[in-house]
């Protein structure tokens, strides 16, 4: 076992290790929840990561993203989180889709990995739908953590259980058109919005492309997400499946 992560002993046996060490984990969006969940499972020892985001860094992204500074602004998310993984473990196994997730790429982006994490930007949410629908083909559990304020929402969705288009009310009729049209339903993903969070606001800034957002919520997340994954993993602990949901807001 790599002495990189002996520490990890006593909470997971070696066996476990090894066998996060052989998993590969699909990662949707490189800004925030995808980065910081990459990070942790890189630093827990998962094998190999692919990687998917078309964005490249600007100055804006440095208060909540993973590897957002200042010596990365303009350059692409997947190179920039690339790098940065590489430097904690130079033995990772690296994919890289800098177009990000298309119809062109999806099956390679899915093949072979054992979970799916989408963390696709909020304003790419066909994309997201794209990737649900891909991945419930491939039997694969594809998991998602929203960030609201100083709280997050983790929701976990099953190849055999309700679909992200059931668990929003969508019809399943939708014309290729009214997929493109469709905008990140933020109210569906937690019980209650934060106080800063109504529904008017939510509307503008879907529509302006510009959602406050700061780093608690965007660390909590994934440490949510990652430890629902790793156990699910493991076979220790079977995740919440959609419609149930963790939840955790500190102010309202």
């Amino acid at each position: 076992m790599n002495e990189q992560f002996s520490r990890n002993l006593g909470i997971m046996t070696e066996e476990e290790i090894l066998t996060l060490q052989k998993s590969t984990i699909s990662i949707a969006g490189c800004g925030c929840i995808g980065g910081f969940s990459a990070e942790l499972l890189v630093r827990m020892g998962i094998g190999k990561v692919k990687l998917a985001d078309p964005d490249v860094f600007d100055v804006s992204n440095i208060n909540r993203q993973c590897a957002a500074a200042h010596d990365t602004v303009g350059m692409s998310k997947v190179e920039a989180l690339r790098n940065h993984l590489l430097r904690i473990n130079p033995n990772l196994i690296i994919e890289e889709y800098t177009s990000g997730v298309t119809a062109d790429n999806i099956q390679a982006f899915l093949t072979g990995a054992d979970y799916v994490i989408d963390a696709i930007d909020y304003f790419e949410f066909p994309v997201s739908l794209m990737l649900h629908q891909a991945a419930r083909k491939e039997q694969l559990h594809i998991i998602t953590a929203v960030a609201l304020g100083f709280g997050t929402s983790v929701l976990t969705f099953s190849p055999s259980g309700m679909t992200l288009e059931e668990y929003l009310g969508l019809p399943s009729d939708l014309s290729p058109e009214e997929v493109r049209n469709l905008t990140f339903p933020a109210g569906n993903y937690t019980s209650s919005l934060p106080s800063y969070a109504t529904q008017e606001k939510i509307a503008g800034w879907i529509q302006s492309r510009t959602i406050p957002t700061i780093s608690v919520g965007q660390a909590l997340g994934p440490g949510v997400l990652v430890s629902q994954l790793v156990l699910h993993l493991l076979n220790r602990k079977q995740p919440l499946l959609v419609p149930d949901k963790f939840e955790l807001q500190f102010e309202q």
